[in-house]
């Protein structure tokens, strides 16, 4: 008998039984809730691809899930390899479309330093120990973020800032920043002023963006990571623009995260019709690169090759395992002149090629799990079994002649060589091919209430991080779900340590 998945009904907020059903092409989540009726939310318009990838994934939807969305009550620990903390609720911009809507809060949520040394000392206790990304409202606004900043890396964390990138037009700051080899997260919707005027009722910002842009470009010795946040409709037309600016800054960015634009306004305070799904932005992106087919697949693959990382070293899956319906991403490759999507260089889609790569490695598993990749002997055999069974599919799967320098007889036995020996893979591939730089690129949806459902929420391992104020205990919930309890949780928080003024 199927599992029942839960949803969160989108009158009551109650958690009531959910299916997925499909009219027209689209994917809808449709809510039963006793007291309300029936209630949906549109989750996909591209029922094929949101379908193609659980196939991929080899998803049993009817495999049972203990999720009811009751995530402030909920025994279990995700224990999530990625958080996010707000250190504020206060904004230099405060946006319509801000999937915190942090300014309808009524409140200011600003804690002092010992709630972050509260919660970011139960963080360090996790085994692994997350990443931290200092959220908001907007970082910046607090005097005290580089304390906080320091705070985290005593306690070991790895730490980066989620930021609108305002405060980084200017100089110094960005500079400071820069200087502490902070990643930042920089939000940045396209390099078009009129965007930020339709999208973020915020004329101008544009220019402070562009600033702080340049301001990265001129002090940072790390790379950082754009976030954009696309609209159907709004700034689609514009991504094309955004792709050849990551590539003229190549140098300082490696990363380009796309946020689907989901409804967290009320009725009139927004555009209609602009709703943007996970599909719409792979859509776009496509789209965007006229002469490639760009191909995106479940960012949760990677935990499928959880067992043959081991022994090429540590590899850090931030959304491996997560439901395949959730994060999706792809990369982009440098040729030195511009970039090309993975099917530039590939015989097969994309989808294909992951799908068959799946079965081979659950296939080599049992062997792999009678070696220890900790031990010399064990890391050599297990890295030439590995290529053994991996590497003349691989080879049939990419057009050779794009890729590498000079014959490919000659250069294939060098990389697979360099990379049974353990050689760092950027380094193999710069020197024998033509694949100079890689973006990764990312679909993170944060989703509002409406959409989400208890199978997604299983396996999340992003979250956000707060003191429970009630009992002192430091806990996560996923991230697209903290929305049904952040302002009561936020509230109480600070009413807690109101007696602490921070120093804001």
């Amino acid at each position: 008998m199927p599992a029942t998945m839960y949803g969160v009904c989108q009158t009551c907020r109650k958690r009531v039984p959910a299916t997925h059903e499909f009219r027209d092409g689209k994917v809808y989540l449709v809510k039963q809730c006793p007291e309300c009726g029936t209630t949906e939310a549109l989750v996909s318009n591209d029922e094929a691809t949101w379908k193609r990838k659980r196939q991929i994934w080899n998803y049993e939807p009817d495999a049972a899930t203990e999720c009811r969305i009751n995530c402030h009550e909920c025994p279990h620990q995700h224990h999530p390899r990625m958080v996010f903390l707000d250190v504020t609720n206060r904004c230099n911009m405060n946006c319509p479309i801000c999937i915190n809507n942090t300014p309808a809060m009524g409140f200011v949520f600003n804690p002092p330093m010992a709630y972050f040394e509260k919660v970011l000392a139960g963080l360090a206790a996790m085994d692994p120990k997350p990443t931290v990304q200092l959220f908001g409202g907007e970082p910046t606004v607090r005097d005290d973020l580089f304390e906080i900043i320091d705070l985290c890396r005593e306690h070991g964390l790895r730490v980066r800032i989620v930021t609108n990138g305002l405060k980084l037009a200017d100089e110094a700051y960005c500079k400071r920043i820069c200087d502490a080899k902070i990643p930042v997260l920089l939000g940045f919707d396209g390099n078009c002023p009129e965007i930020y005027d339709r999208l973020r009722k915020n004329p101008g910002a544009y220019y402070k963006k562009a600033k702080a842009l340049e301001n990265l470009g001129k002090f940072s010795t790390r790379k950082h990571t754009i976030m954009c946040c696309v609209a159907r409709r709004i700034n689609e037309q514009h991504m094309g623009e955004l792709v050849e600016m990551v590539h003229e800054r190549r140098r300082f960015i490696d990363a380009l995260h796309l946020i689907p634009l989901t409804e967290t306004w009320e009725e009139g305070e927004f555009e209609t019709d602009v709703h943007t799904t996970i599909e719409d932005v792979e859509r776009i992106i496509d789209e965007a690169l006229p002469d490639e087919t760009v191909e995106f697949v479940p960012a949760g693959l990677g935990h499928q090759f959880r067992h043959v990382l081991p022994f090429f070293g540590e590899a850090r899956l931030t959304f491996g395992g997560v439901h395949p319906n959730c994060e999706s991403m792809t990369i982009l490759l440098s040729d030195g002149e511009r970039f090309h999507a993975p099917s530039h260089y590939l015989r097969r889609p994309l989808a294909d090629i992951a799908e068959e790569a799946v079965r081979r490695v659950q296939a080599l598993e049992p062997r792999l799990a009678r070696l220890d990749p900790a031990r010399w002997w064990g890391r050599w055999r297990g890295r030439l079994a590995i290529v053994w069974a991996l590497g003349g599919f691989v080879r049939r799967s990419l057009d050779l002649r794009k890729i590498f320098r000079g014959s490919p007889l000659l250069r294939i036995p060098r990389i697979l060589g360099a990379l049974a020996i353990g050689r760092r893979g950027k380094d193999v591939f710069r020197k024998h091919t033509r694949v100079h730089d890689a973006v990764r690129m990312i679909v993170l949806p944060f989703e509002e209430y409406d959409s989400i459902d208890g199978a997604r929420l299983q396996n999340c391992t992003a979250g956000f991080a707060f003191e429970d104020p009630d009992t002192g205990e430091v806990r996560t919930i996923p991230v697209c779900s903290f929305s049904l309890y952040k302002n009561e949780l936020q509230r109480k928080i600070a009413d807690k340590y109101a007696a602490q003024p921070a120093n804001v």
